[in-house]
C-alpha cells in the first residue's frame, strides 16, 4: 500500500480500548489488505511514536435481518498497536 492514510482508517475508542491505553496499546480500524509491517510504519510516521509490536484481528461481519430480508455487515480488520513505554499517541488523549 502506498499511502499511510489509506492503511489506518480510524481509531477505535471503546471502554476496552481506553483501558488498553494504560498498557500502551492502541486500537485502530485498518485496511483489510494491510500487513503488520505496513501498519507499524504508518503509525510511526503519523503519530511519531516507536511501535514495538502489532497484533491484527479479522472481524467477521454479523448477520443482520430486516423483516424477511437477510444480509451481513461488512467484515473488517482491527489492529492493536503496542507502543514503547513512556510514549503516547496524543490523538487518543481524552483528558
Amino acid at each position: 500500500m502506498e499511502d499511510r492514510r489509506s492503511i489506518i482508517i480510524h481509531p477505535i475508542v471503546t471502554e476496552k480500548s481506553v483501558r488498553l491505553q494504560k498498557e500502551n496499546k492502541y486500537v485502530f480500524r485498518v485496511d483489510p489488505r494491510a500487513t503488520k509491517p505496513e501498519i507499524k510504519k504508518a503509525v510511526e510516521e503519523m503519530f511519531g511514536v516507536t511501535v514495538l509490536k502489532v497484533n491484527t484481528i479479522n472481524v467477521k461481519g454479523k448477520r443482520k435481518r430486516l423483516g424477511r430480508f437477510e444480509g451481513r455487515t461488512s467484515s473488517w480488520k482491527k489492529a492493536i498497536v503496542f507502543v514503547k513505554p513512556g510514549e503516547r499517541i496524543k490523538a487518543f488523549d481524552i483528558t
